[in-house]
């Protein structure tokens, strides 16, 4: 029996978000059963060395339609394609076209809160949908149309990678966010909090940045002499989180807007307690099942008060750092998330 050849899409690996869940699919799926390849847009110089040349295609979209669709077409028709799983973040959908002119099945994951004809009419072309966070299904799949179609497949992580290491004592109280610096990330809302806290109270920044967001951020720390509570520590690798939490106290996310944040996950795998914006559903869906909190937005105190109060509270961190690992051996693992992908393609293929 001829395995079954899947396509990942994703427009790059500099600087999509969903590259590190596209690759533990890749890495991990049953290559007995399938037969993976990767296409990107650009920044091939970004494709990580396991990804071997013959499993690596390049295409770059170049926004006329027609011809869009019968290249693409031509390139899945090439190698044979039999599944494509699109992480594409956006609306195109002349993906979906293009595979049912192919007659390539055509799965893709719904990752944000946008939405609009494109999403539609991509949706409509799909021959599966998977979504991140439960409350998609009503917001955006309700209709009858998708009723047979769609699944709730939560990301996962690799609790072989991630999980928590032995602590090293630090005599602050360290507070980390990881994430892209910027607007939506809403770092303000934290350093604003930190004020009005305790000087042993700090906050670590990880994350790339934008430069007018982190001006804004250095000039409100400069103006409230903030500067020895506020550390920037650039870009950092996943395969070096476990060793930076380690010396981390609590992981904060203060988004506006979120799927279901792979931040959370690994943070509450590597046993760090977790406070979090609700921003979307994702996040209240994750800590409902153990290992932190949601605060408000629209309510500054509400954040200032939970870190207060577990700042001096070393048993309620430590049920929380356990609660938050079993949540995520539990419910959250990546094998979780493959073994249910695979049942997805292999229903695909009978469709």
């Amino acid at each position: 029996m001829s395995k079954i050849k899947i396509l990942y899409t994703i427009p790059n690996f500099k600087t999509a978000g969903s590259q590190y869940v596209l690759l533990s699919l890749f890495r991990n799926i049953d290559r007995d059963i399938f037969d993976p390849y990767i296409c990107i847009e650009r920044f091939p110089e970004f494709v990580p060395e396991d990804v071997l040349e013959n499993q690596l295609i390049l295409f770059e979209w170049s926004g006329k339609k027609n011809s869009d669709v019968l290249n693409f077409r031509s390139v899945l028709r090439k190698h044979k394609i039999d599944i494509l799983h699109s992480w594409d973040y956006k609306s195109n959908y002349l993906e979906a076209l293009a595979c049912r002119v192919a007659g390539v099945k055509y799965v893709y994951t719904k990752k944000n809160n946008a939405w609009s004809k494109r999403w539609r009419l991509k949706s409509f072309s799909s021959n599966y949908i998977a979504y991140d966070n439960p409350e998609m299904k009503e917001r955006f799949f309700g209709s009858w149309l998708f009723k047979h179609k769609v699944s709730f497949i939560p990301h996962g992580v690799d609790i072989n990678v991630f999980k928590p290491l032995k602590k090293i004592s630090i005599d602050t109280f360290n507070v980390v966010c990881v994430g892209n610096i910027g607007d939506n990330k809403n770092q303000l809302f934290i350093i604003k909090a930190l004020k009005n806290l305790p000087h042993n109270i700090v906050l670590h920044l990880y994350g790339k940045e934008d430069k007018e967001y982190r001006q804004k951020l250095d000039d409100f720390i400069e103006v409230n002499n903030m500067n020895g509570r506020v550390h920037f520590h650039g870009y950092l690798d996943n395969v070096n989180i476990p060793q930076v939490y380690r010396k981390m106290d609590l992981f904060v996310l203060a988004s506006y807007k979120e799927g279901l944040p792979v931040s959370i996950l690994e943070a509450l795998a590597c046993g760090l307690p977790v406070l979090s914006s609700d921003s979307g559903g994702g996040a209240r869906y994750i800590l409902s099942k153990g290992g932190g909190y949601i605060f408000d937005l629209d309510n500054p105190n509400s954040l200032v008060d939970i870190l207060k109060r577990m700042a001096s509270n070393k048993e309620e961190i430590k049920r929380l750092s356990i609660e938050g690992i079993k949540n995520i051996k539990a419910n959250f693992s990546v094998q979780n998330e493959i073994s249910s992908y695979e049942k997805v393609y292999l229903k695909s293929t009978k469709q």
